[in-house]
């Protein structure tokens, strides 16, 4: 087993959007002998103003997480019920994905996993999700899941590789997410036009992949190919490959462009259909985190 894969964070909200997620974590928790954190965080936006004079703020906020507590407990039950792994249960307080960026990096998880029901429009863009809001402000690398994805296995895998760095951090994770399991990997090489010589800085790292790549029990194949649009030619291949997960570079570049039409990991994450792995290159440990937060931690409850 990886030493790298012993935790996997579930961040859950009881909708049934996150079924295909929790059932991901599980096979993944199985897959690596993992412990899985199911993670609830109870927003504290909501203990702001009482829905009626009189009624104290505190006691519609021991209410609220009386409930999610409650929901936490029998969810636990229910799977420990039908699943050998060990499962600890976190019930913050505070802002979603700040509350969830925090754990994982105390734990430390080896990876995060969303369920993610899509968005649009000023939505999208101008509030973003909280599966995207994570992927931006954690190192952790992410698996998003789309609502309606129910495979828990991953047999063939798009690996798009664009001029940023981290391509070799991104493929040794990807082979160790892949423990014992077999995939055909499509490793996409892609440029803007007219800036084909920037992949020259990557051409010795990028050729000892592939040929590492082709020398493993997974198969492989390569495309080179210029495109416009980054994010919209990675999920056009996701369908002309039929793939069932796209491995992306969690980038957070901006420009003029992406202005209006939505940075690329946002735009990929959020209207991917298949399952995303966003990996997100600072240079450092996986395990370190970006998230910088000025005010005090907001309460917690965790169940070991």
């Amino acid at each position: 087993m990886p030493a790298s894969f012993q935790h996997i964070l579930l961040p859950i909200d009881f909708s049934e959007a996150g079924g295909n997620s929790l059932t991901t974590a599980i096979h993944l928790c199985k897959l690596h002998q993992a412990v899985l954190h199911l993670v609830h965080v109870v927003e504290n936006n909501y203990f702001v103003t009482a829905p009626e004079p009189g009624i104290a703020i505190s006691a519609i906020a021991e209410d609220i997480e009386k409930q999610a507590d409650e929901k936490l407990q029998e969810l636990y039950k229910q799977l420990i019920r039908s699943h050998p792994i060990v499962i600890k249960l976190h019930l913050p307080t505070g802002i979603p994905y700040e509350e969830i960026c925090r754990l994982a990096a105390d734990i430390p998880a080896a990876l995060i996993v969303m369920g993610t029901h899509g968005a649009s429009g000023v939505k999208e863009f101008l509030m973003g999700t909280t599966a995207f809001s994570v992927i931006k402000h954690t190192a952790i690398p992410v698996l998003t899941i789309p609502a309606h994805f129910s495979k828990a296995v991953f047999t063939k895998i798009l690996f798009p590789v664009r001029p940023v760095p981290g391509i070799e951090a991104k493929y040794r994770f990807v082979t160790t997410f892949l423990y014992q399991q077999t995939a055909d990997i499509h490793i996409a090489v892609l440029c803007l036009p007219g800036e084909e010589a920037l992949l020259l800085q990557y051409k010795t790292e990028l050729n000892e992949i592939i040929e590492e790549a082709e020398h493993t029990q997974h198969s492989c194949t390569k495309a080179f190919g210029e495109c416009k649009n980054f994010a919209t030619r990675v999920l056009e291949m996701g369908k002309e490959q039929v793939a069932d997960l796209i491995v992306i570079n969690a980038t957070l570049d901006y420009n003029w462009t992406q202005f209006f039409t939505g940075p690329y990991t946002q735009q990929v994450v959020n209207h991917s259909t298949i399952p995303v792995l966003s990996f997100r290159h600072t240079g450092g440990d996986a395990g370190d985190t970006s998230l910088e937060i000025s005010h005090q931690p907001a309460s917690r409850k965790t169940q070991e």
